[in-house]
């Protein structure tokens, strides 16, 4: 996962930072000449002399580095040594060696803190070099080593796409939209989407974008790290996140914007073209001019988050996203089989009086009797163990007023509330979609600034959603199409007019539309930057640039309508990533997925294209769990090795490795969840192992940052000053490099089950017990009963069996199991409860699919044994600095902290391995890349330097 890249520090705070690591030479160098160990021992022979002489010292000038009392009562036991000759020499010498160890630690701490003042110092002067170094589109290129003929294809395809325009009929697009919203609740929430963004579009073209220091600088961060801003624009919006006056004078300028009259700096004379290297490789860029790239995108990052707004409300209560209830005749067909149903969470109740059973004893199974729920029984006797002890409860009781402030015990037995109902797994997947998927792209608002769901992360939950689901319908004998769609070059490929009657058709204002036209048809200029020919100025007829904030807004609401189709259509869900679509269904549905696909990309003029196989990241998810692409990961590791081999510095080493080999990567191998079990754990292991031997050359990972760290400072690292393991993987909050380990991860997920379909296969079992059960009893009613319970559920009406029973159907005959589970997503069996017969008949148990569901999806993370010792040093240090508190730290954390917990204490006393006050930490973020996060504790080091 990709972490926010370093910033280039300026000058004035590059001074400041100087100043501090002065400072920490000097204390450094005061500190070890006040505390010479060796000229002390030499010029005094006698042991309670030197004693007295470091305890004077220590009281006088470090009374921090010891614990409260200790030296106290160290010299009490120095008071005793001189007139007692009982205490021996070697006890002596132990107390001597203890006051000691706290120099020797701190001293270890003032080199670990002059270790990261070196390696933040090499990265700033990496900064400056490269911001001098000089720069533009003719270096660009030579550094991608692109041959002019991979050049010539590039700008022919982005040519083609860009200035050939697609003819789209707008009314059909019109026509289209209009017809899925058709019944009063759709349409009543198509009409409060337009409300709001209409709203939110006439407040812009009135107040202007009103935009506040937190939310522009959320969108420079954003925009830093961008592919498609050039490194000398980065470094200037790195200044001017370092300038809180630059900062107003910003907002200032963006809020003065005119909406109604804006266009591009410059725009006749086009925006330069230049061609950039990104992670998907080369891409043509156009280049916008530093105000209009801040306002463009304030403006599409707010659009956006006015579209998630109104899209979300919408998915979650739209009839279309809904979840359809179970059929009225559903409910009766499963009576007359199982006979009356309990109130549920699926049960919809339908009073109907109560009746003689049929069969003569008491049944549920010939009670044909609607749901109603029985009137609540008072709690039972409890005769047994008490229940624990119940809350604090207010009492109204007979007894009289009391001035005792002894709070009153209820007088009445307290049971705990009994567990929320299961949903069934159609409300669970429906749950999922809303919170995980739909419209996923699109930041929320969080009071002033944007929150996102990362791409990393969705590709995750999705791999594991779709695993689970074809599995579970192979399993189950349902035919299973786990299919995927690509819209090619949806951005750079979208047709303006279908762009415009979209936003039409949601309400923006016309004043709006003519806005973003001028946006989306800008003149363009192909020729200086990237041929090296004249001027060649062209007017953009297609497409929006990719990664563009406005593009973001465009291509979302464009989409939402076909997610929208699909579900409303098929009943299915559509799972996006990027350009690719996702879905699972019924093996040759009539009514596919693929079909509505299609009709929309036909309409509304993009190209789509489908494939048989699901393939995400470096795995393909088939039937039978995820198949790693071994040629895949390999090319991932060489990629990897390749960015590692142009850092010039530890720390960029240390951010690319975290942000890639060094986190396990779930959303390229799937997460570690029970639905694949130990297998695709051995198997990603194995994989992790190939990649580590590919990028390290067969090295274990601490002996190769080690080299690394001698290398770069030119000198080897002693333990001590240098524990070398603890330095290397402890976070940077406690004096660490904060070098990550996927093995960690996978390591706490040993949990896993080691056959990952037992599962599934414990649930078969339980329905076929369960179908026996059912069978047996059904078949054990007496005679005439099948006949009582037609008339009473369906008043011998002919036409209301058939439709309900089949027209086939046998009343003496019980239900096929494929027919009675068909419906098993639809609602649980928990509301039936079959008699469980005679003594000696084992207990048949409920099936229920939503715990298998759900189990299936759970990534369990191995709960760590707790070393008082560690724990007990968190808690200390919690709060100074960036140390967390032991709860607040992830899993990999503390398995870290006990690891090398051991090593910190022989070498620094405790987990603190540097002195940080000496140390400037917000700098040191900075050039790490780290603290850009989002992460309440690191987030502030941003504010902090541009703060007056």
């Amino acid at each position: 996962m990709e972490t926010m890249p370093p910033i280039t520090i300026s000058p004035v705070l590059r001074e400041a930072v100087e100043s501090k690591v002065e400072e920490l030479e000097q204390a450094k160098k005061v500190f070890n000449k006040r505390y010479d160990l060796d000229a002390r021992r030499s010029s005094e022979t006698h042991v309670v002399k030197r004693l007295k002489l470091i305890i004077n010292d220590l009281n006088k000038f470090d009374p921090e580095l010891c614990d409260e009392d200790e030296l106290d009562i160290i010299a009490r036991y120095i008071e005793q040594a001189e007139n007692d000759r009982s205490v021996s020499k070697a006890r002596l010498i132990k107390l001597e060696e203890q006051i000691w160890s706290k120099v020797y630690f701190h001293r270890n701490r003032l080199a670990v803190s002059s270790f990261h003042a070196n390696l933040m110092k090499e990265a700033m002067d990496a900064g400056v070099h490269a911001a001098t170094s000089t720069s533009g589109a003719t270096t660009e290129l030579d550094d991608f080593e692109v041959v002019e003929n991979e050049l010539d294809d590039i700008l022919e395809r982005f040519e083609k796409e860009t200035f050939v325009p697609e003819d789209v009929d707008v009314a059909a697009i019109d026509s289209y939209l209009s017809g899925l919203f058709v019944n009063r609740a759709e349409q009543r929430y198509l009409e409060e989407i337009r409300d709001d963004l209409n709203e939110f579009g006439e407040d812009l073209l009135t107040d202007g974008m009103d935009i506040d220091q937190d939310f522009l600088m959320w969108c420079i961060t954003d925009l830093l790290k961008s592919d498609r801003v050039s490194e000398d624009k980065k470094r200037t919006l790195e200044g001017y996140l370092q300038s809180p006056v630059v900062l107003r004078e910003l907002m200032a300028t963006i809020s003065a914007k005119s909406i109604r009259y804006w266009d591009f700096k410059d725009a006749e004379k086009g925006l330069p073209v230049t061609a950039r290297q990104n992670a998907k490789g080369h891409c043509i860029v156009a280049e916008e001019y530093l105000i209009d790239m801040l306002f463009l995108h304030a403006m599409g990052i707010g659009w956006a988050m006015k579209l998630q707004k109104g899209l979300e409300a919408s998915g979650r209560h739209c009839p279309a996203f809904a979840v359809k209830p179970p059929t009225p005749w559903g409910y009766t067909k499963r009576e007359y089989y199982l006979g009356r149903m309990s109130p549920g969470p699926d049960i919809a109740t339908n009073p109907t009086p109560a009746s003689t059973c049929v069969c003569g004893r008491t049944c549920t199974v010939c009670q044909p009797v609607s749901v109603l729920p029985p009137a609540p029984m008072p709690p039972p006797h409890i005769v047994h163990m008490p229940p624990p002890p119940p809350p604090q409860v207010l009492v109204i009781n007979n007894h009289r007023k009391c001035n005792s402030r002894r709070k009153t015990e209820p007088w009445w037995p307290v049971y705990p509330p009994p567990p929320p109902p299961k949903l069934p797994v159609n409300g669970l997947r429906n749950i999922d979609y809303i919170d995980n998927f739909f419209m996923s792209r699109l930041p929320e608002q969080q009071g002033c600034t944007p929150k996102s769901t990362s791409l990393e992360v969705t590709q995750a939950e999705l791999i594991k959603t779709l695993a689970v689901e074809a599995k579970l319908r192979a399993a189950l004998g349902e035919g299973v199409d786990a299919s995927s769609v690509c819209f090619e070059s949806l951005a750079s490929s979208l047709p303006h007019k279908t762009i415009l009657t979209v936003l039409k058709f949601l309400g923006v204002p016309e004043m709006m539309i003519e806005f973003f036209q001028r946006f989306l048809s800008a003149k363009l200029n192909t020729g200086p930057a990237v041929r090296g020919a004249s001027d060649r100025i062209l007017r953009r007829a297609r497409g929006v640039p990719e990664g563009h904030a406005l593009e973001l807004f465009f291509t979302e609401a464009i989409m939402f309508f076909l997610e929208f189709s699909v579900r409303q259509n098929t009943g299915n869900y559509l799972y996006r990533i990027g350009d690719y679509g996702y879905y699972v269904e019924a093996f040759d549905a009539e009514n596919s997925c693929g079909r509505h696909i299609d009709e929309f990309a036909s309409v509304m003029g993009l190209n789509a294209t489908f494939a048989l196989e699901q393939e995400i990241g470096l795995v393909t998810i088939t039937t039978g769990g995820l198949v790693l692409e071994n040629d895949k990961i390999a090319a991932y590791a060489r990629g990897i090795k390749k960015r590692l081999s142009t850092c010039t510095t530890v720390l960029e080493w240390v951010r690319v490795w975290n942000s890639t080999a060094g986190t396990y990567a779930a959303h390229l191998f799937g997460p570690l969840a029970e639905i694949f079990g130990k297998p695709h754990l051995d198997a990603v292991k194995s994989a992790y192992n190939t990649i580590f031997d590919i990028i390290l050359d067969g090295q274990d990972l601490t002996s190769y940052v080690t080299k690394l760290l001698t290398s770069h400072l030119s000198r080897p690292l002693p333990n001590p000053p240098f524990a070398i393991d603890a330095l290397v993987y402890l976070p940077q909050a406690y004096g660490g490099l904060g070098v990550l380990n996927p093995f960690i991860t996978m390591n706490l997920a040993h949990d896993l089950p080691a056959d990952p379909d037992a599962a599934i296969k414990e649930y078969i079992a339980t329905e076929d017990a369960f179908y026996q059960r059912a069978a047996e009893h059904f078949a054990q009613l007496p005679p005439d009963a099948h006949t009582r319970k037609l008339e009473k559920l369906f008043n011998n009406d002919a036409t209301r069996i058939e439709s309900t029973l089949g027209a086939d159907h046998d009343p003496t005959k019980f239900i096929s199991k494929e027919d009675l589970f068909a419906t098993r997503a639809v609602w649980s069996f928990t509301s039936h409860t079959l008699p469980q017969g005679s003594s000696s008949q084992a207990h048949v148990p409920t099936p229920c699919f939503s715990t298998l569901y759900q189990s299936l999806l759970r990534e369990p993370i191995d709960e760590l044994l707790e070393a008082d010792t560690i724990v007990d040093e968190v808690r200390r240090l919690a709060g100074k600095g960036d140390m967390k508190s032991w709860n607040r730290l992830s899993e990999e954390e503390k398995w870290v902290l006990q690891m090398y917990g051991d090593e910190c204490f022989d070498v620094y006393g405790g987990l603190e391995m540097w002195c940080s006050e000496f140390v400037p930490l917000e700098i040191l973020k900075a050039v790490r890349g780290t603290g850009w996060d989002g992460d309440d504790d690191e987030m502030s080091s941003v504010s902090d330097m541009t703060e007056p």
